[in-house]
């Protein structure tokens, strides 16, 4: 039997941009404050959560979380902040807690500077909302300023980043400022050599490995998870490397932005948004040395787009490491007047590192099309039959329309729960204005949530329905129909037929299909 306590939760938070207003918004003050307050209301037992660091609009928390946690096992009577920003900035998410989960959990709440108090009513309820409005502008504001400010650093050359690109560290003087590793910075010299010598960068990753000369991503101690290839060089690697402006002296930042000031979500900017201050960082790299290796890879590229597009390549994958395998051709030597090329699929991790890591299988790709074709070709037929495609059409055509009109009912719904979502909001609004009394927007509220959910679930209902016909048995055979009456088979054909092509030590081959033939 689980047993409940009257504790009280006191949270504290910080964040930087609050370290700059001052003692008033430090740990040390609010501590002493929120203790003060406990005993002289005799609130009895308590325990600090403290968020130093952390945002207000950021609610993955760690003792944020740990708290709940504590309410969730009912161990937590009473929720006690300095102020309503402490528990958070952004409007919803801190409107969620006081209005609706507190309550729903039987929690007192309180915030000390605005007498903010769950359990004793004193009017002061009824301007929380708009608080609570007016500390999420707060962190929009801050936000903007926040962007604005290293934006403007950017434009200066000073480097924002959080992670030091190889061949660099920064400067002791100024942290923002790049200065030579000498180190690291004579791997770069030698990658950019190796590469002006005709290297390819599988063979630059794979001596780097061979000599245990630790990767950037090692070498400056990054926060990763280690495997065993987190040790050893990739080729995508050695190509940042090689494309990196910043080796001969420009700084290329804000490649990416957050989609909002409430999101951590980043998309990528088109160049044109990228901020680049030439000439602002020592020079590793000649420009005429990084321009040659620029060509080296356009002409590279170019005679690949030209090269013969492999049946199966990407669908086959190593069967013991599960990596998909890469083509790689070779001379036949003992073939004279007939074509001596020969090309075969070979485990990619063991040619990138060859450090132990999985074993040096390979398959002819010729004869593997034919096994594959050749199986697709045998099963198939077994399955299909002439007179069952006129019924597979009609059933097709039935389940198109029915999909199109279940996703017109979702287009629905969805337009239904935006509105109820700025129903709430507005509600807020009439609340803060003495528009509609605590009552009926306390009943208003439960009443748009519950048509909320009833839509939602609604919607859950219908996408499974949608997946489902997507799914059918229909536009598989349709498939099966155009692969048999294919002449010339294709990629794309293929592609939409077989899931993936292990190929065992052993070269025994395991082809998984994306249709079930009962």
């Amino acid at each position: 039997m689980r047993t409940y306590y009257s504790k009280v939760a006191a949270y504290i938070r910080l964040s930087k941009e609050d370290e700059k207003e001052g003692e008033s918004e430090s740990v040390s003050n609010q501590k002493e404050l929120i203790k003060k307050y406990i005993e002289q209301n005799n609130l009895g037992k308590f325990e600090f959560f403290i968020d130093d660091g952390y945002s207000g609009g950021n609610f993955e928390r760690p003792k944020f979380k740990e708290l709940i946690n504590e309410i969730e096992n009912g161990n937590i009577s009473t929720v006690i902040t300095k102020d309503t920003s402490r528990l958070g900035r952004d409007f919803i998410e801190t409107s969620h807690y006081m209005f609706k989960y507190f309550p729903e959990h039987n929690i007192r709440y309180i915030s000390i500077l605005e007498n903010f108090d769950t359990f004793n009513p004193n009017g002061v309820e009824d301007m929380i909302p708009f608080q609570t409005i007016i500390n999420d502008w707060y962190l929009k504001d801050t936000s903007k300023k926040i962007k604005s400010v290293r934006q403007n650093k950017m434009k200066q050359g000073l480097y924002m980043g959080s992670t030091v690109p190889y061949g660099y560290k920064r400067s002791e003087e100024n942290n923002c400022k790049l200065v030579i590793d000498e180190y690291s910075s004579e791997i770069v010299k030698r990658i950019f050599s190796m590469r002006l010598d005709g290297i390819r960068p599988t063979i630059i990753a794979r001596t780097l490995s061979t000599e245990n000369i630790s990767p950037p991503s090692i070498y400056n101690g990054r926060n990763i998870k280690k495997t065993y290839t987190s040790y050893l060089w990739s080729v995508s690697t050695i190509n940042q490397i090689l494309t990196n402006q910043i080796y001969i002296g420009n700084m290329v930042q804000r490649k990416f932005d957050k989609v909002n000031y409430k999101s951590k979500k980043k998309i990528k900017l088109k160049q044109e948004d990228w901020i680049i201050v030439e000439s602002c960082v020592p020079q590793i790299i000649s420009k005429e040395d990084f321009d040659n290796v620029k060509r080296m890879t356009k002409n590279n590229d170019s005679r690949c787009a030209k090269g013969y597009s492999y049946l199966l390549k990407g669908l086959v994958v190593c069967g013991d490491c599960g990596k998909v395998m890469a083509v790689r051709r070779r001379i036949n030597k003992r073939k004279i007047k007939e074509a001596n090329i020969e090309t075969y699929y070979c485990c990619s991790n063991n040619i990138r590192y060859r450090h132990g890591v999985c074993s040096l299988h390979y398959f002819q790709e010729q004869k593997l099309n034919d096994i594959v074709i050749s199986y697709l070709r045998d099963t198939l037929n077994k399955y299909a039959n002439k007179k069952d495609f006129k019924k597979i059409g009609e059933q097709k055509q039935r389940n198109m329309c029915e999909t199109q009109n279940i996703n017109n009912e979702i287009i629905k719904y969805n337009k239904k729960i935006d509105n109820l979502k700025e129903a709430i909001k507005n509600l807020y609004v009439d609340k803060v204005n003495n528009l509609i009394s605590e009552d009926e927007f306390i009943e208003l509220k439960r009443q748009i949530e519950d048509d909320k959910n009833n839509y939602i679930e609604k919607v859950t209902k219908l996408n499974k329905m949608v997946k489902e016909n997507t799914t059918n048995s229909h536009l598989i055979e349709k498939k099966i129909k155009e692969f048999l009456e294919l002449e010339k088979i294709n990629k794309q054909i293929l592609m939409e037929l077989i899931q993936k092509i292990e190929i065992m030590k052993d070269k025994k081959v395991k082809i998984f299909v994306k249709y079930n033939l009962d």
